[in-house]
């Protein structure tokens, strides 16, 4: 009887435990990556590395992602405004780095500067030329105050994409596992004033891919060849229908290919293709074992 009360108790303390803590918790301690789509566990993994991709959107082979009214940018932009998407202020997208709607929304609008009077701010009161009460004067215009104004969506071009490349022994396949999504306004933009690559936010994988599948309507991987088979962004994701240079691997000063490898932009751009390269014939010698 003692041991039915002792399992009765522990059943009602189970029912009344919050599902969503009891979750958290076990993502801490099952091996499971709960940033990861595709569930591996840690044990499964032979070899990891992680990679930073650069995306530019308006790359041709990108362009399918940034088709016009269905941006990648806008999509995401919207979904934020609206509540339904969180925004991260680092691209390790944990809770610690949540971003404030309103710092993301600070994040996108323009830039307002006051310009300087030439005349020093029009007549002084002591002016002999000034007109005072001048019946025929036009009635000054009254200016409303409005609220903040955004930048385009369209200026949101640049992307870079985090994920993780591992090798499951269980299945004997290398995997993409993309664990989050950062958002860029370009150097080059004319609403970017300090002429490089501003920071706006990042974004948790698996929650784009699950804001994805349910606007089927809106986030549209254009298949300008043929409109009848346009694809849903989260499936263009997981299918790597981008194209993206690889600008940073996981290492242990925390720096970028471009660093590592070269002194000018151009060689930085040899020598992502190179790690691109390496990878590759890493995964084809992989057989040969």
């Amino acid at each position: 009887m003692k041991k039915v009360s002792t399992t009765f108790i522990l059943f009602i303390f189970l029912s009344f435990t919050p599902i969503d803590e009891a979750y958290a918790q076990g993502e801490v301690s099952n091996g499971y990556n709960p940033l990861s789509l595709r569930q591996v566990h840690e044990s499964y993994l032979m070899w990891k590395r992680t990679l930073w991709r650069r995306v530019d959107l308006m790359e041709k082979q990108n362009k399918p992602f940034f088709a016009i009214n269905r941006e990648l940018s806008k999509v995401m932009i919207d979904a934020v405004q609206r509540g339904v998407l969180i925004p991260y202020s680092s691209d390790s997208v944990n809770d610690s780095n949540i971003m404030a709607r309103e710092e993301f929304l600070a994040n996108i609008q323009q830039e307002t500067f006051e310009e300087d009077d030439p005349f020093g701010g029009g007549f002084e009161e002591d002016d002999p030329f000034a007109v005072e009460d001048d019946p025929f004067a036009e009635e000054e215009e009254v200016v409303e105050e409005t609220g903040p104004v955004f930048i385009p969506n369209r200026e949101f071009s640049i992307f870079e994409i985090k994920e993780d490349l591992y090798f499951d022994r269980v299945h004997s396949r290398i995997y993409f596992d993309i664990q989050s999504v950062s958002m860029y306004l370009p150097g080059d933009s004319f609403y970017n004033n300090s002429g490089v690559e501003k920071p706006v936010a990042s974004f948790r994988f698996i929650d784009l891919y699950n804001l994805f599948k349910s606007m089927p309507k809106e986030a549209i991987w254009f298949n300008e060849r043929n409109i009848a088979q346009h694809k849903n962004l989260g499936d263009a994701f997981l299918l790597r229908l981008f194209k993206g240079i690889i600008v940073k691997v996981a290492n242990a000063d925390d720096i970028r290919v471009s660093e590592l490898y070269s002194k000018s932009r151009k060689e930085g751009i040899m020598a992502s293709f190179k790690v691109e390269q390496d990878l590759m014939e890493w995964e084809a010698n992989l057989w040969e074992y």
